[in-house]
Order: structure tokens, then sequence, then C-alpha cells
């Protein structure tokens, strides 16, 4: 699908084109769906119209503004594109731009019904009992399935402007996913201690850039800084292999808002899920450590069981051993022999304590991999795996006194000094067999500290990064300027950071393929600038 180029208004080709996305994303058939009933005059404006104006809007980098879709539907259209979108009649005067402001407002508010988990009240400051008697009643269940709807809705909307990717920019990419929770702030200050009054948005909450994102003081009780109102979206984007040259554009693929802090790991879940339900392959997976902390049984399985490969970091208190079973020791998601030296166990936290310096780090992270676990066989599709001991087979990579075969001949490989005196299974045995759940929080398939575990890490999360700077340019999609998104609540926050990804995956497929021939594979390389030329100082003649 060709792309557009974005206008001072809307054309035909814009407007033809994000209609064809809102077609593509199935949204607007089921939202009708839900809306149908049998009595009463029927809803003038159509649920396709609407979508359509609002990512009209994000496309072009405007506010996303209930008004600014008004005027744009009932006063800037041409009449090819009015009929398109089956747009009843122009606004001339001012009363009948309200009274189509009105249509427009009723419709995305009929769409937010068909999938809002909110039961709270919205658009008012209320005291604490004002807003307990103005909560609607919505039981557990209820709230669940209008979250999974509005997801679902949310990522349909997303999947669409990754489905114009060609079949080969698809075909590149190979799995590797990055992970991120951003703040989406809110158009709306928050609840006050002072007077007691809620948010005008009470479906926020207050968000910190340390810890889990939710607690407002740190463990000595002090204040943290940085807070705001505001939404935290789970944002899944397609990455590169660490030293790759770039064969596709990196785009966000997977959705999810809730409460700051609120329930990372399953939330982060939920999105991998539905990023693997629409087709799209498993890889490595890079995070940052608030979902290393994440209960394994919210996050760390389920991502294992779509088939990703974690790629983490840790905290200082989560270094050295982690997990032990069959003798085996977990050191920072590696299995390693149980005769590991201390120097070696220890060394992240010593890095970080300043006690030795990176160079010496660096020699004691190699210096591990002789000690590593050697895979036998697994993970099967239960996902157990069998390890064996690194002195043992026909080339053992260890010298240990109790594998008689290992000890010769003496070349040179690391020798154990201190074998356990209680010899475990996995020194009695040829290979012990790990569970998928021991461990699971830590366990990583590339070594901690490793240099391959630094390239892909740095990719992974360069990447999602990058991503959330790019949407949230304030000159472009400004996904950090609540002031562009004003309609209150979660159900409406998540349609509108929908839309704006949408535009910053467009006005990313825009960029790569301006930088790629259209016969070509592989990107097109742009000159290096350079100040002077030796070809500038030759003498003629």
């Amino acid at each position: 699908m060709d792309i557009p180029r974005p206008g001072t208004l809307p054309g035909d080709e814009m407007v033809a084109f994000a209609a064809a996305l809102i077609d593509r994303s199935g949204t607007a058939p089921v939202i009708e769906a839900a809306l149908a009933h049998t009595t009463g005059r029927p809803r003038p404006l159509p649920v396709r119209a609407l979508l359509t104006a609002l990512l009209c809007l994000a496309l072009d980098d405007r506010p996303l503004f209930l008004t600014e879709a008004t005027r744009l539907l009932f006063s800037q259209l041409s009449p090819a594109s009015r009929q398109l979108l089956a747009v009843p009649g122009t606004a001339t005067t001012r009363r009948a731009f309200l009274a189509a402001y009105r249509r427009v407002r009723y419709c995305f508010g009929q769409i937010l019904k068909v999938a809002d988990p909110s039961a709270l009240p919205k658009n008012r400051r209320l005291t604490q009992d004002e807003l307990k008697t103005r909560t609607k009643s919505m039981t557990p269940g209820q709230a669940t399935a209008a979250r999974d709807r509005l997801e679902a809705l949310a990522n349909a909307l997303l999947e669409a402007s990754v489905a114009i990717l060609t079949d080969g920019e698809r075909a590149a990419f190979d799995g590797c996913t990055g992970l991120d929770a951003t703040p989406v702030p809110l158009f709306s200050r928050g609840p006050s201690k002072r007077t007691g009054l809620s948010a005008s948005d009470p479906d926020g909450g207050w968000y910190v850039r340390e810890g889990d994102h939710r607690e407002r003081e740190d463990d000595k009780g002090k204040p943290l800084r940085k807070l705001a109102w505001a939404l935290e979206a789970t944002i899944a984007a397609t990455a590169r292999p660490a030293g790759a040259p770039p064969a596709h554009p990196n785009l966000a693929i997977g959705l999810a808002l809730t409460r700051p802090g609120q329930d990372p790991g399953g939330t982060g879940a939920r999105v991998l899920a539905s990023v693997a339900a629409r087709g799209h392959k498993p890889g490595w997976l890079g995070y940052d450590r608030a979902y290393t902390a994440a209960l394994p049984e919210r996050f760390h399985l389920p991502a294992r069981a779509l088939g990703y490969q974690p790629v983490m970091d840790y905290r200082i208190d989560q270094l050295g051993i982690q997990a032990n079973t069959g003798g085996a020791i977990l050191v920072e998601g590696t299995w390693y022999c149980p005769a590991l030296p201390g120097p070696l166990t220890t060394a992240t936290t010593r890095l970080r304590d300043h006690a030795i310096s990176r160079e010496l780090y660096d020699q004691q992270i190699t210096a591990r991999a002789a000690y590593q676990l050697k895979r036998k066989d697994g993970p099967d599709a239960d996902g157990y795996q069998r390890l064996s001991c690194p002195a043992a087979g026909h080339h053992p990579g260890l010298i240990c006194p109790l594998r008689q075969a290992s000890l010769t001949p003496r070349d040179g490989r690391p020798k154990v000094l201190q074998p356990p005196q209680e010899r475990p299974r996995l020194c009695r045995q040829t290979a012990i067999t790990t569970a998928p759940d021991v461990g699971a929080r830590y366990r990583q398939d590339l070594p901690y500290g490793s240099p391959a575990w630094h390239q892909c890490y740095a990719a992974l999360r360069n990447t999602i990064e990058g991503l959330n700077g790019y949407a949230k340019d304030p000159a472009r999609q400004a996904l950090a300027q609540p002031g562009r998104r004003r309609v209150r609540g979660i159900a409406a926050q998540s349609i509108f950071t929908a839309l704006l990804l949408i535009a910053a995956n467009i006005r990313k497929i825009r960029a790569w393929r301006s930088l790629t021939a259209s016969d070509q594979t592989g990107i097109t390389r742009r000159a290096r600038r350079r100040r002077a030329s030796l070809r500038d100082y030759r003498p003629d003649g």
C-alpha cells in the first residue's frame, strides 16, 4: 500500500488511505455490531467515519480533539471523501456545527461504552463520598472482559499499520522484540490531599521514574520527584539483531494501558500474547528491571511459553547466586558448576561497588564460561532441559577431580580447586533435568555481562526507548502532551494512543522507504559527510 504525503489538510488520497487502514483493522464492524439495536432512530454518523477522521488528525500531526474531527468531517472534506465515509451533510453555520459536534461526541461516547473497563466518573473533581456514590456497578469479571475488548481494539488498530509492510519487509523481522512501559500523561490534575478531591480523570495514577513507577516515597519516607498523573502504556516493538544491518523499520506492534505500576508483568504478558496471536515471530525479548522483578508466573513463564528468549538486567540485590537444582547454581541467569570460584560469582556485585575495574570484570565474566553447564537436550515442549557437567563428556572444558576422565591431558584448562565435599546429582550423573519454573524469574540464554549479552540487550533496549521518544516528539505525535488528548478515561486514551502509534509507524515506514530503492533489498547507505577531500588538492595536468 502506498503511503500518501501529509498535506496542509487531509486530501482525498489521505482520507482514502486512513479509511483503508480502519477497514483493514476490522474494528468498525465489530463496534457497529455491538451498538446495533432494533428500536430508536439510527445513528447518523458511522463509527468508521469518526475513526477515520481521528486517524487523519493523527497522521497530520494535529491534536486529537473531537471539535477538530467535527470540523474535518463536516467542513473540510471534499464531497468525494464525505461520500466515501458516508458523512451526512455539511456544517456551514455555527448552529449546524454544534449539532454535528453533538453527533460526533455521541458516536465517540458509544465507541467507548463498548470497551470501557472503568466504572469511575470522569470530568469532575469529587469528594470521596461523591466518587463512591457515582461509581457504576461493575463486577471484576465485567471489568476484565471490557479490558480485553479494549486491548483487542487498540491492537487491531495498531496491526493495521504493520500490515502495510511488504512481504520482504515482514520476512526480514526475525522476532527480536523490545518491551517497555512509558507514561502517558493525562489532561487532569491528580487528587488533592489538602482538599480531599479526586482527580478529574480518576483512571490514572501517580507516575514516578524510580522503582515500579507507582511509589510516591522512597524507603526512607522521602517524597520522590518527577511525579505525573498519568496512565502507563506498555509497548512492544520490533527490533533487529545486534550487529545486523537494518532490514526493516522498527515498529510498535503491541499496546496496553494501565495505571502506573499495576501488574507490569501481567500487562507485558498480555501484550506479548496479542503480538504472538497476530502471527509475529517470537525471538530475543529485551526488557528493563521492572519486568525482572515481576512474578514468574505472571510474566517470565508466559513469555517463554510464547517462544520468547529473555534478555534482562538485574538490581544489585538480585546478583550472584539466584537459584539451584541438583547441585547446579544459577548465577545471573546462567547455570554453572557448584565449584564456580567465589570471585567469579560476585564479579558483577564488586563491579557495581567499584571494587574492581571494568577490565578485570570482563576477564572474570569470560572465565565463567569454563564452568557453564552444557546443554545436552531440550528444552522440550514442557520447558524441561537436560544439562551436563562441564567436566563430563569426550571433550571436557574443565578439569575436575570428581571426573577422572577430565584429568588428562593437562592442557591449560581451568581446574576445580574446591570440589563439593558431598557430591550432588550433577557430580554423580552424566546430566540433570532442570524444570522450567526453577529460577524462572532470572534465567536467560545469554551469559550475563558477556559481549553477546551487552550487544543484544543494548540493541533491544535502545530500540524500544527510541520508539518511545519518537512517539513523544512534540512536533509530531506528541504522546507526552496531554493537552492534545483531552477526552478523559482509559478507554479514550487507549484509542488515542493506538492512533498516535499508528501515525508513528506510518512515519517510520515512510522514512524507511525513502532510504531504500524500490529494486533493492538492502538499505541505501547515505554518503558520509566529509569536510575535505584529497581530490580537491589534486594538481592540474
